[in-house]
């Protein structure tokens, strides 16, 4: 190593001014160094806010502070003649105060940050936070009030008048460059945003609407149209045929005219109404004792389409050549008759009767309403029979009276009262025709006149009576009654031979006395008399045989709750009459 005192003069003096030099810059990097600071640059400021030689948590601080309004007023956007304010908080928009601090800069041993950061950073943009979809959300929002489809041109019809619609332009948004530039612009920018609407031109022009007016549409409304239909002649009018008809625009952006069978078809309703003929499936009937096959009926109709496409090409034709040939559409029914015979109907597989009193006659009108609706019921192998279904809700306007129901335990007065008999009877031929039991429900509490444990009450939209044609054949229900009974009939093919046996009734309980004020009526509201009857249990069995082996043995276990008796017209048990006691017989002086 060369020690100093070894160089000549000149390189001393090179060597001293060197490390002088150095010293000085070092000595001025240190008081750079310190005069800088330990905060923002000296001279930082931001939307005119002095933040420099602030630590960064205080300048932080009073940007969030100084900025407050400038970082919640709306932002304006502008698109044509329209304004929009937008709501930085609902755009999710905000000023983001530490990435601001932090663009700043801080302290640095950097001697160039040192120098700048001695002579100030002047004015800083500030940083943002955005919520990508919250701001699409707005300007979607905002969007939909600027974009409207463009109308396209076309033709329609008012009766026999002919209505062109002329096209217009539409316009609409980039909606992602608008949130674009929103965003840009958010406590960056003075004055509204700029947007451009782009103009959207429609597809079918006014040439096209004129050529389809001229071509097609006042041809079709020059005139009637005559219809034969099966060789016979049905005048179609302009004003029933343009409700029908509308233009509407193909691929290649061309009008053509679309015919609405079913609305002309309507239109036509008393012309065709003649030609109709309804199908009719096959079906049975009972005589001399045996199911007999009723033959199907094919039915005939005039076919919408057919329609539709026999009178269109005759719209544009003149005068006598304005005519339309149509053939009628045979309706094929949905059972035939080679069908019916097939399902093997043919005998009476069980019947069964239930009584009642014929001295209250809403309560017939009901039970004979719902047998006549019922009868004739086919179900087909596999279906399942719901007696709702087939009677349909018990209103005034379907021919059913008030009658006596059971609600909450008691009697009331109601619509459909008594249907529960005819449903006791369904029940029972059922049971002994060896049909799968669906769902049956038991009254709460037992009525004399049915047999225990094997009886059902039915409820519209709360309680049917359903049973599954579980055999390979169909079977077809008739209903019969009088003043006093009615009965059903299963007719099929005869599969078990079925037999019951009943338990004793067990778990006896007692019913109470109830005491009602009101008078007894037959009115909704009024109260009903009832005797009182015991709560029991009792057990039902039904077996299956088939070629005289059991096939199936099954059990009902029906639960009945006791009637309570109720007296009417009284709030109370009879207070018992009050009695004298005769005062005790003075005895007659002594002598």
């Amino acid at each position: 190593m060369i020690e100093p005192s070894q160089l000549s003069a000149p390189n001393r003096r090179t060597l001293r001014y060197t490390a002088s030099a150095f010293g000085g810059f070092v000595l001025l990097w240190l008081v750079a160094y310190l005069v800088a600071g330990d905060g923002v640059p000296r001279g930082t400021t931001v939307l005119g806010v002095p933040i420099g030689g602030m630590s960064p948590q205080r300048a932080e601080a009073t940007l969030t502070r100084e900025l407050a309004d400038e970082a919640t007023a709306p932002l304006r956007a502008q698109v044509g003649d329209e304004t929009f304010d937008i709501d930085p908080a609902t755009a999710g928009l905000a000023l983001d105060a530490a990435a601001t601090v932090d663009a700043a800069g801080e302290r640095t041993w950097n001697p160039i940050a040192l120098v700048a950061g001695l002579l100030g950073s002047g004015e800083l943009d500030p940083s943002v936070s955005v919520d990508g979809g919250k701001l699409a959300a707005a300007v979607a929002s905002m969007a939909a009030q600027i974009d409207g489809m463009p109308v396209e041109g076309s033709v329609h019809f008012d009766g026999d008048q002919v209505v062109p619609v002329e096209p217009q332009q539409g316009q609409t948004i980039d909606r992602a460059g608008a949130a674009e530039e929103i965003g840009a612009a958010y406590l960056r920018e003075q004055g509204p945003v700029e947007l451009t609407a782009e103009i959207v031109e429609p597809e079918v022009g006014l040439a096209e609407v004129e050529r389809a007016v001229l071509e097609f549409a006042e041809p079709a409304m020059s005139g009637p149209v005559e219809l034969l239909v099966d060789g016979k002649s049905v005048v179609v009018p302009p004003r029933l045929i343009g409700p029908a008809l509308t233009m509407v625009a193909n691929d290649a952006n061309r009008l053509e005219p679309v015919m609405d069978g079913e609305t002309l078809k309507a239109s036509l309703a008393e012309e065709l109404g003649r030609f109709d003929r309804k199908a009719r499936d096959a079906t049975f009937r009972i005589a001399g004792g045996r199911p007999r096959v009723v033959p199907a009926r094919t039915g005939q109709t005039v076919d919408p389409e057919q329609l539709s496409l026999a009178v269109l090409p005759a719209l544009t034709l003149e005068g006598a050549a304005r005519t339309a040939s149509l053939s009628l559409l045979e309706v094929e029914p949905k059972l035939s008759t080679a069908q019916a015979r097939a399902l093997g109907v043919k005998q009476l597989v069980a019947e069964y009767t239930t009584y009642y009193p014929s001295d209250f006659a809403p309560r017939l009108t009901n039970i004979h309403r719902a047998a006549d609706l019922m009868d004739d019921t086919l179900v087909m192998p596999g279906k399942v029979f719901s007696l709702n279904k087939e009677v349909g809700e018990r209103t005034r306007a379907r021919g059913f009276a008030q009658g006596y129901v059971i609600s909450g335990g008691r009697l009331q007065v109601d619509y459909g009262g008594g249907v529960s008999q005819l449903a006791t009877t369904v029940f029972n031929a059922a049971f002994f025709a060896g049909l799968e039991d669906v769902e049956h429900h038991p009254h709460s509490f037992y009525i004399s006149r049915y047999p225990e444990g094997r009886e059902a009450t039915v409820a519209w939209g709360a309680k049917d009576l359903r049973f599954r044609n579980d055999t390979d054949t169909g079977i077809f229900i008739t209903t019969g009654y009088t003043n006093s009974s009615v009965s059903v009939r299963i007719w099929g093919t005869k599969i078990y031979t079925v037999g019951t046996s009943k338990s004793g009734r067990y778990k006896i309980k007692p019913f109470r006395t109830v005491y009602n004020p009101k008078p007894s009526g037959t009115s909704p509201g009024d109260c009903v008399r009832q005797p009182g009857v015991v709560g029991f249990n009792v057990d039902v069995t039904r077996t299956l045989s088939r070629g005289g082996q059991q096939v199936r043995k099954e059990n009902l276990h029906t639960v009945y709750q006791p009637e309570a008796r109720i007296i009417c017209g009284a709030s109370g048990p009879p207070r018992p009459k009050p009695t004298r006691t005769p005062a005790p017989s003075t005895p007659p002086p002594s002598d």
